[in-house]
């Protein structure tokens, strides 16, 4: 072979070498285009996917925003309504409730005297009278269980039932029960702690009321005796109210004044019973000395209070002062002082008419600060109520758990604030 006809081998294969080059270069641009066009759709399809699910989150969390603004709004309207009117409000409804929740018989509580009477007190604090169906339903219950010796009771908690059920009749109709309130009121002062029961002013219980005939006396039984008496008008030259004084004192962490001292701090505050050394629902506190005394807490130091108020001893008493300087350093409404959620409502009620004895608007606590008491009293109540107009209470003690006795004892202290 000639080398003419190898250079033109050459040539024609190089010439083939480059084609098929070529081709490959525009085959692998096609592809590399298309995988570009491809690629940018795709993009193109995420980013609009992206916008549309931004566009989406943006909507949803505008109307979130509009609904919790609304929402916002609303309840600022609400708050922005004068306390007396949400006040009316929440009284109707928890009025509402107990009058639906009252028992064919006309009771509460399965036919409990007690809780009856307490709901029955409440309806009256609250506008309801005699003439209303469910007042005089349940009063004539109240009635069918006065017994011989003037009480009025079932079973247990002799004194809690009989002074309630006292204060409710002499509020429905004390000219037309004359004959049993008058028994009633017997009853009671006969029942307090006193010579009758062959003790001098000597021993602790003295002047003091328990759940029943014989049985220890305590703050809580005694202060709802005194309020009784305060209610039916019982004099103040009557021997009893020198005697509620003596024991009162006797529960008061005041060693000036207690004659029967229990291990304390001088606090000015209020246990639960002088009984056997005292007695405290509150536990005991650490003393300086090492050892352990009781503690005052927040609903006993209101009931002191108070049935030194109804006593009708003077402001200016020491033990009164001290009461109430016990008050303005533990002033709250969002717990029972020193004994948490236990006995709140309870403690709500007391506090509402030992401020309303008192007969100021405006508390001064420890710390220079003014409490309009009514004002604040009815914000903690009124939070707490349920959508269904009751209130519970879940540290369940002292039947709080029950919404007829919470729901009582708010509404009186509402009452209270009017």
């Amino acid at each position: 072979m000639s080398s003419g006809s190898k250079i033109a081998i050459i040539i024609a294969v190089a010439v083939v070498a480059v084609v098929v080059i070529v081709g490959g270069l525009m085959v692998a641009g096609a592809g590399l285009f298309w995988f570009r066009a491809a690629t940018h759709e795709e993009m193109a399809q995420r980013q609009a996917q992206m916008a549309l699910e931004r566009d989406l989150t943006l909507a949803k969390k505008a109307e979130a925003e509009a609904m919790t603004a609304a929402d916002t709004q609303q309840r600022s309207a609400a708050d922005a309504r004068p306390l007396a009117e949400r006040r009316k409000q929440a009284i109707a409804r928890g009025v509402a409730y107990l009058v639906k929740a009252q028992e064919p018989a006309g009771s509460w509580g399965e036919g409990n005297v007690g809780i009856t009477a307490l709901c029955t007190d409440a309806l009256l604090w609250c506008g309801k009278t005699a003439k209303d169906e469910p007042v005089s339903r349940a009063v004539q219950y109240l009635l069918k269980h006065q017994k011989e010796d003037g009480g009025i009771y079932d079973v247990g908690l002799r004194t809690y039932t009989t002074s309630i059920a006292l204060m409710v009749l002499v509020k429905a109709d004390a000219k037309a029960y004359a004959e049993t309130i008058e028994k009633a009121k017997g009853y009671l002062i006969e029942h307090q702690w006193d010579e009758a029961e062959s003790i001098d002013k000597g021993n602790p219980w003295y002047g003091g009321h328990g759940y029943g005939k014989h049985e220890r006396p305590d703050l809580s039984n005694t202060q709802y005796f005194v309020e009784a008496m305060h209610e039916a008008g019982v004099p103040k030259d009557h021997p009893l109210w020198k005697k509620v004084v003596v024991f009162v004192s006797r529960t008061q962490d005041r060693s000036e004044s207690n004659d029967q001292v229990f291990a304390g701090t001088d606090s000015g505050g209020m246990i639960y019973s002088p009984h056997a050394g005292g007695e405290s629902k509150a536990g005991t506190v650490d003393l300086p000395n090492g050892k352990k005394g009781l503690k005052a807490y927040g609903s006993m130091t209101y009931a002191g209070f108070k049935s030194f108020m109804y006593a009708r001893l003077e402001r200016d008493d020491p033990r009164v002062q001290a009461a109430m300087d016990w008050i303005r350093r533990h002033w709250t409404f969002e717990e029972n002082p020193d004994l948490g959620q236990q006995g709140l409502y309870y403690y709500y009620e007391t506090a509402a008419k030992a401020l309303k004895a008192w007969g100021e608007d405006q508390i001064v606590d420890a710390r220079r600060r003014t409490h309009p008491w009514r004002a604040e009293l009815s914000e903690a109540v009124l939070k707490r109520q349920k959508p269904d107009g009751f209130w519970t209470n879940e540290a369940d003690r002292w039947f709080e758990g029950f919404p007829p006795v919470p729901t009582s004892y708010a509404l009186i202290a509402l009452a209270q604030c009017e």
